[in-house]
């Protein structure tokens, strides 16, 4: 089981990318690309829970930490992404420290949380591992809660605070909507609201994450930001078929 370095966690940036093609092919490309952590996502993506185990499988024998984003904080969700062998979830648009406590609670075994315990699963290989998966899940397990509102961002210091979550991640698309300028990242409320998620992992000992752009991805980590995502495969193939029809279209006679 690879669980997500929680010694780097604190200190390096981590390099990320969101998969949403809901493609088990797709993940071992980026899996060998040499990505940190990967999040396939099951909300905004075209996969579905019973493409989730081909995809973690493309994980395996790679550095590539395999996180899921759930379409919302559902327990059975939560259960079958954790038994499958994910690394960490992430919670969508959470408002507050209650919902973030909820998240927690759903991935925790008791008597931390309510994750329901079974022995043969993909998570613990099939039963062989089941003690040592049993004694690291609840400390290993990654809880990534997302701030995707500015009443969130204002709350970010007791969402930080809430034991047991140890990724507060930026929304930026939602944020940005939310405040009024759809896809535009640069306002100075926009960043005053970064600067805010950010001083509230620092000041609670947690680590801010976003997706980022490659134009700002430096400024983002400036800014603070160390669990950092940037693109997607099905953006990386919208790019890279433009670029190869491009080049065959460019010279084209009219």
């Amino acid at each position: 089981m690879l669980w997500i370095d929680r010694t780097r966690l604190k200190t390096e940036l981590l390099a990320g990318t969101f998969l949403n093609l809901g493609s088990a092919s797709a993940v071992e490309i980026a899996a060998q690309t040499g990505f940190d952590w990967l999040l396939i996502d099951l909300e905004h993506g075209s996969g579905t829970m019973a493409d989730l185990r081909g995809q973690l499988l493309a994980t395996r024998g790679t550095q590539a930490a395999p996180i899921v984003r759930v379409a919302s904080a559902d327990a059975d969700a939560v259960k079958f992404v954790m038994d499958s062998g994910a690394a960490g979830v992430m919670f969508p648009y959470v408002a507050n420290a209650q919902e973030a406590a909820r998240c927690v609670q759903m991935m925790k075994y008791p008597p931390i949380g309510t994750r329901g315990v079974a022995q043969v699963i993909r998570a613990t290989d099939y039963g062989r591992d089941w003690q040592k998966y049993q004694a690291t899940a609840n400390a290993e397990s990654l809880v990534i809660v997302q701030i995707e509102t500015p009443d969130a961002a204002d709350q970010a210091e007791s969402i930080a605070a809430v034991p047991g979550v140890d990724v507060v991640f930026v929304g930026p698309m939602d944020l940005s909507v939310n405040l009024g300028h759809p896809g535009d990242f640069t306002p100075p409320t926009f960043i005053q609201h970064l600067k805010n998620v950010v001083r509230a992992c620092e000041l609670q000992g947690k680590t801010a994450g976003i997706l980022s752009r490659p134009e700002l991805v430096d400024s983002h980590r400036q800014l603070g930001f160390r669990f950092v995502a940037l693109g997607s495969d099905s953006g990386a193939v919208v790019a890279g078929l433009t670029n190869s029809y491009n080049a065959m279209t460019s010279k084209r006679p009219s």
